[in-house]
């Protein structure tokens, strides 16, 4: 059973193909009695703008997102409290909601503006290009023919096929034998 387990893994991990992303992240913004830190942020979309009111003072932060004048999100801080949880509240960054752009997350504290936030969302790019049209890197084998970058991924992919395959049936048979 334990020689099974670790074919299926290494199998796993030579084919499973490797992907680069970044979880989401918290930008946290302190409001102070006075000041806000810091004064801009820039943060990726799937992240989370997170306020953290340190003062004693209610907070409302709300954010215009298409720019017609009208507030489109709110979040609300209670004054500090060390027993309470509601001295804070977050933003998500979802790029359904928050297009790449320049934002002012507006903060009122006792119903009048007290500060702005601004707020840059990067897009969070995740899509595969490949390389530019007629480029090719290493396809020259020893002889000095050019290899087809298909044809080494198929014979790659033949290999860890036969290779999985010879592992698995050895595997089979020391289990039936015991």
């Amino acid at each position: 059973m334990r020689a099974h387990t670790i074919v299926a893994i290494i199998a796993l991990s030579v084919v499973t193909p490797m992907a680069d992303a970044h979880g989401a992240n918290d930008f946290a913004i302190i409001l102070r009695g006075s000041s806000m830190d810091p004064i801009q942020a820039e943060v990726l979309q799937g992240d989370f703008v997170v306020f953290y009111n340190v003062a004693d003072s209610h907070r409302i932060q709300r954010v215009d997102l298409d720019g017609d004048g009208v507030y489109d999100l709110r979040c609300e801080t209670e004054p500090s409290n060390t027993s309470s949880i509601r001295d804070e509240c977050a933003f998500s960054i979802d790029s359904g909601i928050w297009p790449a752009g320049d934002y002012k997350i507006d903060i009122f504290s006792d119903d009048s503006l007290w500060d702005t936030l601004n707020l840059t969302v990067v897009h969070d790019f995740h899509e595969e290009i490949g390389p530019p049209s007629g480029y090719s890197f290493n396809n020259v084998n020893q002889t000095g023919e050019v290899v087809s970058a298909s044809t080494n991924g198929s014979l790659a992919s033949l290999a860890m096929v036969l290779f999985l395959t010879y592992g698995l049936t050895l595997i089979t048979r020391r289990r039936n034998d015991a």
